[in-house]
C-alpha cells in the first residue's frame, strides 16, 4: 500500500488529532481553519492576576475572535479591535484600533501590559477551557479562560444613551435590570418598576419587550421622569450585548451603547 492510501486510510477512519490536522485537512488552508474554529465562538477572558501588577487581579480584561479574521476585545482600560492571522499553531495580531481613555491604576498598567503581550504573540495553544498566547521563543504571555457571555442575573444601570448623549445616571436615583431564566425582565426606572419579555439569539443578539411600566409621577430628584423614560426607550432599542466579568453592556441596532451596566450585589 503507498504512503498516500495508508494516509488517506487513517483520515477516512479516525477524527485527526492535532499532529494531523495538516495531513489530513488538503494543504495549508486546511490548517489554518481547525486553528481559528477552536478560537472562534468562546469570549476568552484574562487571568489578570497572573500578570504580576499590584490590584490586577480586579481588572477584567477579554478577547474574542470572530469571523472574517476579526479579533475584538478589552485591555482592562479600553476597548480595541482589528484582524488576526491564525495557520496552525502560528498566532499574530495587528493593527489593533482602540479607545485612549485614561483609567488610573491598576487599569492602566494591566492595558499596557495586555497591548504589548498581544503585539509579541506569534503562537498559542488551547484547549476547551484555556488559551495562552506564546511569543516567538515558545514562551507564555497571556492565559485567557474560556466564558460564555450572558445577561443572566440582577444589574445596576451605569449609563443610559437618550437624547443624542450617553448620560450617567442621576444622583439619587438607582435604575436596575434583573434578566430571569424564564425570559422576563424586571428592574427599576428609579421611580417606576417595570417588567417585560427579552431573548436571546446567537451572536449574542438581544430584544427587549414590549416593556410595561407603573406609572407614578417622580417629583425628584431633576430630571428623574426624563431619565427614567429615556432608560426604557433605550432597553427596546437594543440588538445585541457585550458581557465580561461584572459589566454588562447593550447595543443597539447602530452599536452605540444604548445602556451599560455592571452586576448587583
Amino acid at each position: 500500500m503507498t504512503r498516500a492510501r495508508r494516509l488517506a486510510l487513517v483520515c477516512l477512519l479516525a477524527p485527526a488529532p492535532a499532529l494531523l490536522l495538516a495531513a489530513c485537512g488538503g494543504g495549508s488552508g486546511g490548517a489554518a481553519a481547525p486553528a481559528q474554529a477552536g478560537l472562534r465562538g468562546v469570549q476568552w477572558v484574562l487571568d489578570t492576576a497572573r500578570l504580576g501588577i499590584g490590584g490586577a487581579g480586579s481588572v477584567h480584561a477579554w478577547l474574542r475572535f470572530e469571523q472574517g479574521d476579526r479579533v475584538s476585545g478589552d485591555d482592562g482600560c479600553n476597548a480595541f479591535s482589528g484582524t488576526y492571522r491564525a495557520s496552525g499553531t502560528s498566532l499574530s495580531f495587528g493593527p489593533l484600533a482602540g479607545t485612549r481613555r485614561l483609567c488610573g491604576e491598576p487599569a492602566d498598567s494591566v492595558a499596557g501590559a495586555v497591548l504589548a503581550a498581544l503585539d509579541r504573540t506569534r503562537g498559542y495553544r488551547a484547549d476547551a477551557t484555556t488559551l495562552v498566547l506564546l511569543d516567538a521563543q515558545g514562551a507564555p504571555l497571556l492565559e485567557y479562560t474560556a466564558t460564555t457571555p450572558s445577561v443572566a442575573g440582577r444589574w445596576d444601570v451605569v449609563s443610559v444613551l437618550f437624547n443624542d448623549a450617553i448620560r450617567g445616571v442621576i444622583d439619587g436615583t438607582t435604575l436596575t435590570a434583573g434578566f430571569a431564566a424564564d425570559g422576563r425582565l424586571s428592574g427599576s426606572g428609579g421611580c417606576n418598576t417595570f417588567s417585560g419579555p427579552y431573548a436571546v439569539g446567537g451572536e449574542r443578539s438581544l430584544r427587549i419587550g414590549p416593556l410595561a411600566a407603573t406609572m407614578m409621577a417622580c417629583a425628584s430628584p431633576a430630571g428623574a421622569n426624563e431619565q427614567e423614560r429615556g432608560y426604557l426607550a433605550a432597553l427596546e432599542s437594543v440588538r445585541s450585548f457585550e458581557q465580561q466579568g461584572d459589566r454588562l453592556t447593550l447595543l443597539d441596532g447602530q452599536g452605540r451603547m444604548a445602556v451599560t451596566l455592571t452586576r448587583a450585589g
